[in-house]
C-alpha cells in the first residue's frame, strides 16, 4: 500500500563479507567469527587493536598464540556453544598486545551463515574489557581487609585469621599464639616530629615485622601505634617467645627517616591457644592485659598472659619469685646432650641445658622459665651460674671436649657477660678453648657497638662463638658479614621437615653451601630419626646433635655410635 514504511525485508543493503566487516569494524568492542574447526575467519578492527596485530596476522595465528591450557579452556566452551546452541559467556585472563595482562569478559553466541557449502554454523564473539571493574572492586576488597598505611591486614581480617589458626589448631592438637604490641612512647615521636614523621616509622616497623615472621603467619595493624601478629602450628610456646625476642631486637634497631635517626622500643604481650584461652575474644583480652603488664613494668619487654604464668594450671603462682628461690636452694641442674661429628659419630663436646625440678610442680621447661629470667632481669644471674656449673663439668670430664652454652641476648647487650665468662674459666681451671657460647641471630640484629665490641673480646679472649638458630633471622647473611663465627647452628624447623618439604632441603642446601665458602663447619640440630640423619650426611653437614644420637643426660656420657656403623655383611650360606 501506498504510504506504509518499508518492512526489513525491503531493506537496500545487500548482504557480503564487506558488509559484515564494516558493521564490524563499527562496534568498538572486539569481536570476532569462529567456525566449527576453531578457525578465527573474521575479526574487527578492535580486535585487531587488542591483539596489537593487522587483521591478515590475527586471523593466521587464531588461537594458537595462546598457551596450551588456555586454548583448551576456549575450545571446551566452543563445542559447547556449537553443540547446544545456547550463549555462553567467561571471564578471561588475556596477554594483550602490548604484553598488559587484562581481565576480559568473551560472550560467544552461535549464528546461522550463508556460505559457498551451503548454511554453517559460526561463533559469534564480544569482547568486553572488565580490567578497570575488577582492579576497582580487588581494591574495595583489599580497602576491606588492609591497613591503609601500611598494607597489613587490618582488625577485620586479623579476626578472620585468628578463627582459621585457632581451627586449625585444634583439629591438629597444635598451639597458636597471639603477640600484641605497641610502640613505647609512640605520642612523643608525633608530638616532637610531627605525625608524617610518625606514620613513616609506623610502616617501617610494620615491614620490620613482616620480615620476622613465616608467610603463614599474619602481621596486623589494630590502629595507631599498637599492632597484632597471629602464629600458628606451634608445638610449643617458646616459639612465640622467641619471636618476641626477635621483634624487640629489631624495633630497638634505630629508624632513619631522611635525616632524622629515631630508636623506639616495643612492650608486647603474649596468649597461648588453648592455655591462655580457647577463642579469639579471650586470646585478644589476655594478651592485651599482659601487654598493659608489660607497660606497667618499664616498658621494653614482653609477658605471657598472667593466668599462663603457672605451666600447670594452678593459680596464684609467682614464677619470677620461685625461679629466684631455684636458683638460690639448688632447684637448677643441667643436662648436657652431645655433639657429633657426622661423618663418624665421633663426640666434639656437649651442649648444657638448663633443668629446674620444682619441689611440688615437677619439671618446669627452660621455654617457660628463661623468658621470664629474661623479662626480669635475673637472666644474668641465672647464665653466669650455668656458666659456672658447665665449665666445672667440663673440666672434670675425661675427655678434652668443648662445652656449649646458649647466651641471651639480654646477656650479650649487658657489660657483665665478659667478666661472669672470665671468671667461670679462671675459678674453673677450664682452657677458652673448650667454651663455646651459642649466640642467636636475634642478638647481633641491631649491630650495636656494644654488642660488636663484646663480640670481639670473647674471641680475643680464646672462646669459641656458635651463631644459633641460623636462618630463623632475615639479617642473616649480614651478620656473618660482620660476625667472624666459628660455627653456624641450622634452626632446627628446616630439619624437621627436611624429608618431605623441598624448600627446607633447597635452605639447608644453600647454608651448608655458604658455611663452606666461607670455612665455617655447619651443625644441624633438633635430628630426630634416621631419615634426617641420612639426608643430612648425604648432603656434607660437618655436625649433627638431636634426640636420634643423643639425649640430654645429667652427667655428660658418650653416645653410642649405632648410627654410623656399617650395615652387617650378610652370612654366606652352607
Amino acid at each position: 500500500m501506498e504510504g506504509e514504511a518499508p518492512m526489513l525485508s525491503k531493506s537496500p543493503i545487500t548482504a557480503s563479507v564487506e558488509t559484515l566487516q564494516a558493521i564490524l569494524n563499527a562496534i568498538p568492542n572486539p569481536v570476532f567469527l569462529k567456525d566449527r574447526l576453531h578457525r578465527l575467519v573474521v575479526v574487527n578492527d578492535a580486535m585487531c587493536a587488542l591483539m596489537g596485530q593487522d587483521r591478515d596476522q590475527v586471523i593466521a595465528q587464531g588461537d594458537q598464540s595462546l598457551p596450551g591450557e588456555q586454548r583448551d579452556v576456549f575450545w571446551k566452551v566452543d563445542d559447547l556453544v556449537f553443540e547446544t546452541g545456547q550463549p555462553h559467556e567467561n571471564e578471561e585472563v588475556l596477554t594483550d598486545g602490548s604484553g598488559s595482562l587484562r581481565v576480559m569478559l568473551t560472550r560467544k553466541r552461535l549464528i546461522r551463515l550463508p556460505t559457498a557449502d551451503g548454511e554453517q554454523p559460526f561463533i559469534i564473539g564480544v569482547i568486553s574489557d572488565i580490567t578497570r571493574i575488577r582492579e576497582s572492586e580487588a581494591r574495595t576488597l583489599y580497602l576491606a581487609e588492609h591497613d591503609t598505611l601500611t598494607g597489613l591486614a587490618n582488625r577485620t581480617q586479623l579476626n578472620e585469621r585468628l578463627h582459621a589458626t585457632i581451627a586449625a589448631a585444634a583439629n591438629s592438637g597444635l598451639q597458636a599464639a597471639l603477640l600484641m604490641l605497641d610502640i613505647d612512647r609512640f605520642k612523643n615521636v608525633n608530638d616532637h616530629y610531627g605525625h608524617p614523621v610518625g606514620d613513616q616509622l609506623l610502616s617501617i616497623v610494620a615491614k620490620r615485622l613482616v620480615g620476622l615472621v613465616r608467610p603463614t603467619d599474619t602481621v596486623a595493624r589494630l590502629g595507631g601505634d599498637e599492632f597484632c601478629i597471629v602464629q600458628g602450628g606451634l608445638h610449643q610456646p617458646a616459639g612465640a617467645y622467641s619471636l618476641a625476642r626477635r621483634i624487640l631486637a629489631a624495633i630497638a634497631r634505630p629508624i632513619s627517616i631522611g635525616s632524622l635517626s629515631i630508636s623506639v622500643t616495643t612492650s608486647i604481650g603474649i596468649a597461648i591457644f588453648p592455655e591462655d584461652g580457647a577463642t579469639p575474644e579471650a586470646l585478644m583480652k589476655n594478651a592485651d592485659d599482659a601487654l598493659y603488664a608489660v607497660k606497667r613494668s618499664g616498658r621494653r619487654g614482653y609477658r605471657r598472659a598472667e593466668n599462663a604464668a603457672e605451666p600447670h594450671g594452678a593459680p596464684g603462682w609467682n614464677i619470677e619469685s620461685e625461679l629466684r628461690a631455684a636458683l638460690k636452694n639448688g632447684q637448677l641442674s643441667l643436662a648436657f646432650q652431645p655433639l657429633a661429628a657426622a661423618a663418624d659419630g665421633k663426640t666434639r663436646g656437649f651442649e648444657a641445658l638448663a633443668r629446674w625440678q620444682h619441689p611440688t610442680r615437677g619439671t618446669i621447661q627452660p621455654d617457660e622459665f628463661i623468658p621470664i629470667a629474661e623479662s626480669c632481669g635475673l637472666i644474668h644471674e641465672l647464665g653466669a651460674w650455668i656458666l659456672h656449673e658447665a665449665c666445672a663439668a667440663a673440666q672434670k670430664w675425661p675427655w678434652p671436649l668443648q662445652v656449649a652454652i646458649n647466651v641471651s641476648p639480654v646477656q650479650l647487650e649487658n657489660g657483665e657477660l665478659l667478666a661472669h665468662v672470665r671468671d667461670a674459666l679462671s675459678s674453673t681451671g677450664l682452657p677458652a678453648s673448650r667454651l663455646e657460647l651459642e649466640i642467636t641471630e636475634s642478638a647481633l640484629l641491631d649491630h650495636s657497638e656494644r654488642v660488636m665490641d663484646m663480640f670481639a673480646q670473647l674471641k680475643a679472649l680464646g672462646v669459641s662463638l656458635a651463631l644459633d638458630d641460623f636462618g630463623a633471622g632475615w639479617s642473616s647473611l649480614a651478620t656473618l658479614h660482620s660476625f667472624q663465627f666459628d660455627r653456624i647452628k641450622i634452626d632446627q624447623r628446616f630439619i624437621s621437615h627436611i624429608e618431605s618439604d623441598a624448600r627446607a632441603v633447597a635452605i639447608v642446601r644453600a647454608v651448608l653451601s655458604l658455611a663452606q665458602t666461607l670455612n665455617v663447619p655447619v651443625t644441624a640440630e633438633g635430628i630426630e630419626d634416621k631419615a634426617q640423619f641420612i639426608a643430612l650426611r648425604q648432603m656434607g653437614c660437618n655436625e649433627l646433635q638431636g634426640f636420634y644420637l643423643g639425649a640430654p643426660q645429667a652427667q655428660a656420657k658418650l653416645p653410642d655410635a649405632l648410627p654410623w656403623l656399617p650395615p652387617a655383611a650378610p652370612s654366606e650360606s652352607r
